[in-house]
Formats: structure tokens, sequence, C-alpha cells
């Protein structure tokens, strides 16, 4: 059995949980009315994802919940409104019928007061979308055709030739591949509009891009010039960025030692100088010269006065007067003489001008003091003296050796500055070789500073004019000279005119052909991809049509058949059919048969559909309309029987369906559940005995003053064993 229980808790007038067991082919649901059995029907078609609330016999979701009960419970207390309903519906799936892992698939659906709902698959919570697909894998589609409710029984015989046809597919189980059709069908137009949109589009795509060609087809040489230009510069660019950087790496070399080389000369040079400053000091020299002839001057007037003075002496003195021994005594002219030459060398060897004047001034006064004392008054007054004149002739021979040793000190002087003279002259032109060393250093500094302000000024000029490929380039290739950097720019600049001439490339221009032609390419593509679409949705819609309208001719056959056999039985003769049939076209009636204000209805002509005729033994009735309740209840009970049987679904639930039947029609309708039950599960409500004893379970349905309806069952294999057991 595929449906093994049902659980339903809250739901409508069952308030207490209850379970109804299904493990045989046929069980009966029975019960006075009002007490709640066809309740149970609800609860399976609800949870089974029954949206219409016109279906569960209510208006809102909250009158689906049990509302309390009506009356005094059996322990005199009043049972309150319940907050939600609930009705869980298990399947066997040991066969794996559903496409899930369990062994049982409990599908459960609740709903709260606010008229929310839930759905759940084994305690998942899912969409309804879910429930819905999980179920259509077994055949138990959104119409429910497998759910007959209580005066539903007939309605295909009241139905349009249309919703038959619709019916019957979908008993067949066609209804899945008229869907996929009518998918098909909807893509199919879908994909056609779309093929015109695309085909509009290129249509007007196709001038702008012809434009956009030819503008294209012009940049070529200009693409072609700007791919060379390109090249050129790349490959100057590489070997530039090599020389820059080799040439600034040589100058960083040099410039480093020549800088030191500068501030060591500059060093030297000062020392230098300071050095010949020092001995060069002719100042000095000059100086001390003068000293030395303001003396030998001194010392010279000082002897001229002593040969004067001696001169004079030895007039005054008579002839003879040594002889008469009136002579001076010589040890004290010598002692006064002797103590003015110690003065005068001692004044000689200072060398200042004033102590020679001061020492010769001292003598001339001793001279004069010692006159007087031998002559006995100034030495004008008094006879010279033989003795005074040797003594001042003395002193005169010491003036003259004075006189030569200041004259031999300037000698030695002058020697010894002129000997510096040579030494600075020579210190001097080292010095000037220092200089011009000096010179030539700074010069070579310059020269390089200037190298290394010239290769950033190219440097400044070449990131201007290619700063856009320096970020992206490495320094490679070979160094570049003068010669072939002059080359290389005048290459580069021909480009550039040829390519100013040529007009340039317009990136936009380009971008935008280039943009346009994938938008072309795509919608060719896209084009081509929508006609296979559309190829192939035609296959499938013709293939489907194809299947569905084979399938369909053969169950129509097969239900056609059944049906004339249960209705042959049921009613004991006669004959009843159920074939294929298009409406005859309306004509058009003559003019004078027209009404005024008569219009012809437009549009499309109505599709076939299915017609049903019956023939009952022993009346002359042709047409459905002409039937009875109950006539029409067993048409409709036989036609519902061949459609289960062609395509049985999962289980089938009957509501009542036997209710207009009288007791022999009943024990046909209770054969004929029993035929029926071979191929599919059976759950019928009923009042029927006949219907009773073809249920291999009975479920009965009581409601007491309370307003909750409440379960018993029997199983008659059971009661039927306990029977034959007592006999």
């Amino acid at each position: 059995m595929l449906l093994k229980r049902l659980e339903i808790s809250g739901f409508k007038s069952f308030a207490k949980p209850t379970t109804l067991e299904f493990p045989t082919k046929i069980a009966a649901i029975v019960g006075p009315n009002g007490s709640g059995k066809s309740n149970i029907a609800d609860a399976i078609r609800w949870v089974l994802g029954e949206q219409s609330m016109k279906h569960l016999r209510g208006k809102k979701g909250e009158d689906l919940i049990f509302g309390g009960g009506g009356g005094e419970g059996a322990r005199g207390q009043r049972l309150a409104r319940l907050a939600k309903a609930s009705v869980v519906l298990v399947f066997d799936n040991e066969n794996k019928v559903f496409p899930v892992e369990f062994d049982e698939v409990a599908l459960s659906r609740r709903v709260y007061r606010d008229g929310a709902n839930d759905y759940v698959l084994n305690d998942s919570q899912v969409r309804l979308k879910d429930i819905i697909e999980i179920l259509s894998k077994v055949g138990l589609g959104a119409s429910q055709h497998h759910i007959i409710a209580q005066g539903d029984a007939d309605r295909m015989l009241y139905a349009s030739p249309k919703e038959r046809k619709s019916m019957a597919e979908e008993a067949m189980g066609l209804k899945i591949f008229e869907l996929k059709k009518n998918e098909a069908l909807r893509k199919l137009e879908a994909t056609e509009n779309n093929i015109k949109q695309v085909e509009s589009l290129k249509r007007e795509l196709a001038p702008h891009l012809k434009y956009l060609l030819s503008q294209a087809e012009k940049m070529k040489n200009a693409a072609a010039l700007r791919e060379n230009l390109n090249g050129l510069e790349k490959e100057y660019i590489t070997r530039e960025l090599k020389t820059l950087e080799r040439e600034l790496a040589e100058i960083e070399k040099e410039k480093t030692p020549l800088a030191e080389r500068v501030g060591a000369l500059e060093k030297e040079i000062r020392a230098s100088e300071e050095a010949l400053g020092r001995e060069g000091d002719a100042e000095k020299f000059f100086a001390e010269i003068k000293k030395l002839d303001t003396a030998q001057d001194a010392v010279s007037k000082k002897r001229r006065e002593l040969e004067r003075e001696a001169g004079r002496l030895e007039a005054s003195f008579p002839r003879g007067a040594a002889a008469e021994g009136q002579a001076v005594p010589k040890e004290k002219i010598k002692s006064v003489l002797m103590e003015l030459a110690a003065d005068l060398e001692s004044a000689s060897r200072s060398g200042t001008m004033e102590a020679v004047r001061n020492t010769i001034f001292a003598a001339t006064q001793k001279i004069y003091r010692f006159l007087e004392s031998i002559n006995g008054g100034s030495a004008a007054e008094k006879s010279p003296r033989t003795g005074d004149s040797a003594n001042l002739k003395e002193n005169i021979a010491k003036l003259e050796k004075e006189e030569n040793e200041i004259a031999r000190q300037k000698n030695e002087l002058q020697k010894n500055y002129e000997a510096r003279a040579v030494k600075i002259q020579k210190e001097g032109a080292l010095l000037r070789n220092k200089m011009e060393d000096l010179a030539r250093a700074k010069d070579a500094l310059r020269n390089i500073l200037a190298r290394e302000e010239k290769n950033e000024i190219l440097r400044k000029e070449f990131e201007l004019d290619f700063g856009s490929h320096i970020k992206i380039i490495k320094p490679a290739g070979e160094l570049l000279t003068d010669a072939t950097r002059n080359d290389f720019r005048k290459k580069i600049e021909r480009l550039r005119m040829r390519l100013e001439d040529a007009g340039g490339v317009d990136e936009s221009v380009l971008k935008e052909f280039e943009e346009t032609t994938k938008r072309d390419e795509f919608l060719a593509k896209e084009l081509e991809d929508l006609k296979k679409a559309a190829e192939s949705l035609k296959n499938i819609f013709e293939e489907l049509e194809a299947r569905i309208a084979k399938d369909f001719g053969e169950g129509l056959f097969k239900i056609n058949k059944l049906f004339g056999e249960f209705f042959h039985e049921i009613f004991g003769g006669g004959k009843a059919e159920i074939k294929m049939e298009r409406p005859e076209k309306k004509k058009r009636p003559q003019e004078e048969d027209l009404e005024e204000g008569w219009q012809e209805e437009a549009g499309e002509p109505e599709e076939p559909g299915l017609e049903i005729t019956v023939d009952i033994p022993k009346k002359r009735i042709k047409s459905l309309m002409m039937l009875s309740g109950g006539e029409r209840a067993l048409t409709s009970i036989a036609l519902l029987f061949a459609m289960s049987t062609v395509n049985p679904p999962p289980f089938l639930v009957l509501d009542e369906t036997d209710a207009a039947l009288d007791e022999a029609n009943s024990a046909r309708y209770a054969a004929m559940l029993k035929e029926l039950g071979k191929k599919t599960q059976l759950i019928v409500v009923t009042h029927n005995r006949e219907t009773m004893k073809a249920a291999d379970v009975l479920y009965g349905v009581t409601m007491g003053g309370d307003g909750v309806s409440k379960l018993i069952s029997i199983k008659f294999e059971e009661t039927e064993n306990v029977l034959a057991k007592r006999k």
C-alpha cells in the first residue's frame, strides 16, 4: 500500500489527535450525516496542497481550525477553540516511489489563526512548490482528480467538451505532457518574438556598422603607422633608459673622487698660502735693514765727529809738548775710551737707533768731562795733549770697526732674505702648479656636473615625450650614442608627422567599431542560437503533440471500451460512448433570416472536445440532459471507473459517490469497487451497506454534544476470524 496512515489534529471537527491506518486495498468511512466523515476527505485534499477554500467548504484558513465545543464535554467542561490545525499524510517509500532516501515519507501541513501555512516534509520545512513537485512524481497532480468529493461525481457529465478532454488527459497522465507542450509553445512564441527583435536590431545596426567599417578601413594605414611608431618608441625608450642609467652611474662614480680631490687641493693651497705669507714678510726685512742703516749712520756720524775732535786736538797741542812732560795720563784716557767703546758696542748690538744715539751722547759727555778734568776747564779752554789724541783715534778705529760690523750684518740679512726669496719663489711655483691642478679639477667637476645636468634635462624631456611608456618598459638593448639618439628622434618625429598627416587613429571610433562588431557578432550568434532553439522547440512541440495525440488516442480507446463495459454492467445492458468530436462551424444565416442587430461572432473556431453518448436499455434516451439523478450518477461512476482503470492513481478518494444508487445498483457499484481495488488503493466515504461490505477496513465517525468527531475502526478479516473461532 502506498498510503499508510492519516493523522489529523485540530482540523475542523477533529479537535483531538486522530489517526486512520490504511493497511488494506479498500477502506470505508461511515457515519451519520454531520458526524464529520467528509472532513477526512477534506483533510486529505488540504494536505496535498489544495488552495481553494470553496473546495474545502470554508471561507478562510481560520475555518479549518477547530473553533471550540458547541456543548458540554464528557466531563462537563466546554472545549476551547484551538490555535492551529495540522494534517499528516504518511506514504510507504520502501520501493522509492518518491525521489527521496527515506523509507517513509511524511507530508504535513499546518494552519494558524492568522492564516499562515507551514509545509513540512519529514520534519523539514519546505515550500508548497516543493510539495507539488514531489507529488507530481507519483501522479498526484494539482487538479486532484483522484479525490471525488460529494456532489462532484457527475461533474464530467456537465463539463464542456473541452473540459472533458482536459480531465481525460489528466486521468491518462497526459496532463504533464500537455503542460510541457504548452510551455514549449509559450517558449517558442517568446523565442520567435526574440528572433524578430534581434533581426530588427541587426537591421538597425547594419548601416552604422557599415559606416564604422569604412572608417576603420581608413584607419588601417594610421594603425600600421601607430604600430611602427610604438615599436620604434619602445626600442628607443629601452636603449635610452639603459644609456641614461649607465651615464648617470659613471657620472656618480667620477664625481665623488673628483670632488674629494678639489677639496684636498683647496685645503693644500690654503696651507701653502699661509706658509708663504709667513716666509715672505718683506716689511719686517726692510724694517730691520732700516734699523741697521740708522745705526750705521749714527756710528759714522760719531766717527766723523771724533775724527774732527781728534784733528782739533792735535792742532791745539804745541810741538814738543810731550817732551816737556805735559802729556795726559795714558791709563786714564784708556779707561775712558774703553768704557766709551763698550757702550758703543752694546748700543750697536741692540740694533736700535735710539740706543746708539744715547750711547754716542753719553760718550761725548764723558769725553768732555774727561778733558775738563785734565785741562782744569772746558776742552776749548785747555790745551790739548798728545795722549788724548791717541785715545780718540783708538775710539775712531773702534767706531769704524762697529760700522763695518753693522755693514756685515746688513749684508748677511740681505743674503738671508735673498735665500728666502729663492725658497719662496720655488714654493710659489709649486703653489701655482697646485692652483692650476685645482682649476683643472674644478673644470673637470664642472664638466661632470654639466653632463649630469644635461642628462637630467634629457631625462625630463624624455619623460615628457614618452612618459606613458616608461612605466611599463624595462631598460634593455645596446647603449645609445649622440648619433644614434638623433637618428632615433628623427625617425620618431617623421613617423609622428606621417601619422598626423594620415589623420591619426581615433581610438573612440575604433573602440566603437570593435564594440559594434562584437555586438553584431553577438546578435548574429544570438539569432543563430534562437533559431536553433526555435527549431528545437518546434521539434519538442511536435513530438509532444504527436505523443499526446498518440497516447490520448490509445487511452481514449481504452477508456471508451471500459466505459462501455462498466455502463453495460451497471445498467444491465445498453451502451455508452465517449469520443472526440470537433464542433461544427456555425453557418451564416441567410440575410432574410437575420434579425436586426445580429452580428457574426468573430474569433478562432472552437477546439475539439469529448462528447458522451449513452443508450439506456428499454429507454429511448440519447442525451445526458435527459438522464435522471441516479442514471447520471451511474454513468459518472462508469466513466470514473473506466478512467481510473486505464491509468490508476496511487489512491482514490470517493466521497459518497454512491448516494443516489438503489440497492441493486449499489451491489453492482460494490462489485466494481472490488474490481477497481485490485489496481488502486480506495478510500470510500459512504452510507451504503453494499459498499461497506466491499471494504476491508471500516472506520466509523460519530459526534457527541461537544461537536468533536470521534473514530472507531473495524477490520473485517479480524472479525471473521473471531466469529469463526466462536463457531
